[in-house]
């Protein structure tokens, strides 16, 4: 017979702190940056939501930053604010898969041949720490490592001529987010501002979501098992915008940091 066994998770012990990923010397570390100087990052001998040690502490301009996320899946959710979607989302989260290749930093973006309808969204997204299935409510936040900003690229024809959102919201460069996963943030009242060549586009309190983040991610793992590493794009607030080419795109959120991408 099976025996079963309660899922009892303790929460994170962790001071507020930066972590990314990189690329020093021909190999890629997790990166920590250091508590006594901003200009020099820790590498880390496993990823941050494991047991890690400092490798070395290296100068920040010796390294390449890359996207930080080295395995895992990417999700996000849809109409998760009324001054978008009004209460088109208000029943559950609408939760869809992204793809591992949208995840991107700041830098120049070119578009996939044939994406000519292409909106911003910013949002807040969501780092998970630990494993996590079928949790309650009161476990949910314990699955958080920490959080990024993010813009949950959208290619507006694709999104209605296809079946599923694979490419509207999967294409290659469509998800890109801030250099530092921020630990030890408590998600309360801190606004997404997208800009949009210098002008404000979107700004919204993240307390105005529809479902929050411990709800989103008790309704999704109810269904599957989020892991560490995974990200959670949590929807986007207000109107969004076709971009073309030149169009320089930011996305802020207060705390946590930002991410600007020149379209191509």
């Amino acid at each position: 017979m099976k025996a079963w066994f309660a899922l009892v998770l303790l929460p994170f012990t962790l001071s507020a702190a930066q972590f990314g990923y990189g690329e020093y010397q021909g190999k890629a570390y997790w990166l920590k940056v250091s508590d006594s100087n901003p200009n020099q990052y820790q590498l880390l001998s496993n990823a941050p939501f494991e047991s890690y040690q400092t490798v070395q502490t290296v100068n920040a301009d010796q390294v390449a930053k890359l996207p930080p996320i080295e395995k895992g899946s990417v999700y996000a959710v849809g109409l998760n604010y009324r001054s978008h979607a009004g209460d088109s989302g208000a029943r559950k989260p609408e939760i869809f898969f992204k793809s591992y290749d949208s995840v991107v930093l700041s830098g120049d973006l070119t578009r996939p041949k044939g994406a000519t309808n292409v909106h911003f969204e910013g949002e807040l997204v969501v780092v998970i720490g630990r494993q996590c299935y079928q949790v309650s409510e009161a476990e949910a936040l314990q699955c958080v490592f920490g959080y990024l900003a993010g813009n949950d690229l959208t290619e507006r024809s694709w999104q209605g001529q296809d079946l599923q959102w694979w490419r509207a919201k999967g294409a290659k460069g469509f998800g890109p987010v801030s250099d530092w996963i921020q630990t030890a943030i408590t998600i309360d009242k801190q606004v997404v501002t997208t800009t949009l060549n210098g002008q404000i586009m979107q700004q919204e309190t993240v307390a105005n979501m529809i479902h929050g983040v411990s709800d989103i991610i008790v309704h999704a793992s109810q269904y599957i098992e989020l892991r560490p590493g995974d990200l959670i794009f949590t929807g986007t607030p207000g109107r969004t915008r076709a971009l073309k080419s030149g169009d320089v795109v930011s996305v802020s959120i207060d705390d946590i940091g930002s991410v600007t991408n020149t379209i191509r």
